[in-house]
C-alpha cells in the first residue's frame, strides 16, 4: 500500500511588474515591495524564481508584438504531493491586470510566455496559467 502525505499547499508568492521594468516580491498581497525573492524557505524561492521567469517572457513576448506593457501582477502557488517522493505536483501561476488594453492580445501574450518560460518547462510537475481580469 503505497504511503499517503497530507497534501499542504505552499505560497502564495506575489510578484509585481512595474511600469519601469522592475519587479517586486511580498509575501501577501499588500506588501508586495521587497527587491529580492523571498528566501524563508527554498519553495518560497522556487515559486519566486517562476514568477519572474513568467514576467520576463510576458516581457519578451509582448516586445514580439511590439505592444506595451501595463503595470500587474503574478501569484505563484503550488500544492505538495500527496505521495512520495516528497515534491511539488502542481504550480498554478496568476496574471492579475489589464497587460495591454486588449483581452485578446493580452491572452496571446500569457500562451506564449508560457510556452517559452524555461523554468516553468524545466518543472517535472503539472503547472498552469491563467489570466484574470482586473476588476
Amino acid at each position: 500500500m503505497p504511503i499517503r502525505i497530507k497534501q499542504k499547499k505552499f505560497g502564495p508568492v506575489f510578484l509585481r511588474y512595474s511600469d519601469d521594468g522592475s519587479i517586486s516580491y511580498g509575501m501577501n498581497s499588500d506588501s508586495v515591495d521587497s527587491p529580492h525573492p523571498p528566501v524563508a524557505t527554498p519553495v518560497d524561492t522556487l515559486l519566486a524564481s517562476l514568477g519572474a521567469c513568467i514576467i520576463k517572457s510576458v516581457e519578451w513576448a509582448a516586445n514580439q508584438k511590439k505592444t506595451a506593457l501595463n503595470p500587474y501582477s503574478v501569484t505563484v502557488s503550488g500544492l505538495k504531493a500527496g505521495d512520495l517522493p516528497n515534491r511539488i505536483e502542481r504550480l498554478d501561476i496568476r496574471v492579475s491586470a489589464d497587460l495591454t488594453g486588449d483581452p485578446d492580445l493580452a491572452s496571446e501574450i500569457v500562451k506564449q510566455a508560457k510556452s517559452i518560460c524555461t523554468v516553468s518547462n524545466s518543472l517535472n510537475c503539472e503547472v498552469t496559467l491563467s489570466l484574470e481580469a482586473e476588476g
